[in-house]
């Protein structure tokens, strides 16, 4: 509720980043984005209320889902998510910013002694965008 209050009806941009200790597929997420149409043509899709996910957005990139961000029993998940409103979406009538692509750092978590060593135990997620307006 506190999202769609700071969305609704206006063109600010929105980022939600951290350990939303779910998957991508998950309820969770899915409640918390609006589970947004991501595969519309350029320029003519977004939503006021929806958060897009950069997980998704790097998959339709790459074309498979290949990154985790934690390791728990030698499963592998990704909890760390960094979410975007329709100005960060490449196929919203409202976009100010592109993405250009998303990493995730998480080689230590395949170390077994990540924990001794001071690092996390979850991976980084960096997602970057370029600034490319939609053409009005």
């Amino acid at each position: 509720m506190m999202l769609t209050e700071v969305m609704k009806g206006n063109e600010q941009p929105v980022v939600v980043l951290g350990d939303l200790n779910d998957d991508q597929g998950s309820n969770t997420l899915n409640n918390l984005t609006g589970q947004p149409r991501y595969l519309l043509g350029l320029s003519s899709g977004g939503s006021d209320v929806d958060l897009y996910s950069a997980g998704t957005l790097q998959e339709y990139r790459s074309q498979r889902d290949v990154y985790y961000t934690h390791v728990y029993n030698n499963s592998r998940e990704s909890l760390d998510h960094i979410l975007v409103s329709q100005e960060f979406y490449d196929n919203s009538r409202k976009r100010i910013w592109a993405f250009d692509g998303m990493q995730v750092v998480n080689d230590h978590l395949n170390e077994g002694n990540h924990k001794e060593t001071g690092t996390t135990d979850h991976g980084i997620v960096k997602a970057t965008f370029k600034y490319k307006p939609a053409k009005k």
